[in-house]
């Protein structure tokens, strides 16, 4: 992977407000979501620090430290942050919500930003074209060349991460944003068109189906 010392954080707070319950507690082949997304990290990087909903005790596998999330994805990283060991110099910052990411591309993540990137994601080329609807209805083209899907999960340098949240109280979206805006260098990693984001239960069921589930099982009407 790399001579530098790399950490992960695991993002397990969000209220799951469209998933209509507890996202994280949900379960894919048999296992949960969070416990899921923490043995991806721990086999490629090692024991992540664990962001939770307040109030939770942790019963999974074996973490670096857990930490209670904030009311935002902004706290929540805020809080897990400072308890990444200080020597730490890259950090990769996964979320629950893509539970079929895989080691290749946490080590991607980690070569691109050992490499010199502030930043790198996973992304893919848009395989639609781009229309802009605006207020009043009407359609602007704006094709697909050039654009890309980002996915998570995300790496960063320590140091940029750390001003990141030293500069900005609260970050729209994901912390890439902070990043561009700071003037940093975000670069891409191949991305993978199968790890799709949880955000309703259907969603489950189609990963089921990917990872080899009972075929006769149906897709859940929403």
């Amino acid at each position: 992977m790399s001579a530098a010392r790399v950490g992960a954080i695991v993002l397990a707070a969000g209220s799951s407000t469209r998933f209509g319950h507890a996202k994280q507690f949900a379960t894919l082949a048999g296992e949960r979501l969070v416990d899921r997304a923490v043995r991806l990290a721990t086999e490629a990087i090692g024991p992540p620090v664990l962001a939770l909903p307040a109030g939770v005790t942790w019963d999974g596998p074996d973490v670096h430290a857990t930490v209670s999330g904030g009311r935002s994805r902004t706290g929540s990283v805020r809080n897990a942050l400072a308890a990444v060991d200080p020597s730490t110099e890259i950090v990769v910052v996964h979320d629950i919500a893509r539970p079929l990411v895989t080691a290749r591309q946490f080590h991607r993540l980690v070569r691109a930003v050992s490499e010199g990137a502030d930043c790198a994601l996973p992304a893919w080329p848009l395989p639609d074209t781009l229309k802009y609807r605006s207020a009043d209805g009407a359609i602007e083209h704006r094709g697909r060349e050039g654009y890309v899907v980002a996915q998570s999960p995300m790496a960063f340098t320590a140091t940029m991460l750390r001003r990141v949240f030293g500069t900005f109280d609260e970050i729209p979206i994901e912390e890439s944003i902070a990043v561009e805006q700071l003037g940093g260098r975000v670069v891409t990693v191949p991305g993978d068109p199968w790890s799709h984001h949880v955000v309703a239960p259907r969603d489950l069921a189609v990963m089921e189906r990917l990872l080899g589930g009972d075929p006769s099982w149906e897709l859940p009407h929403q």
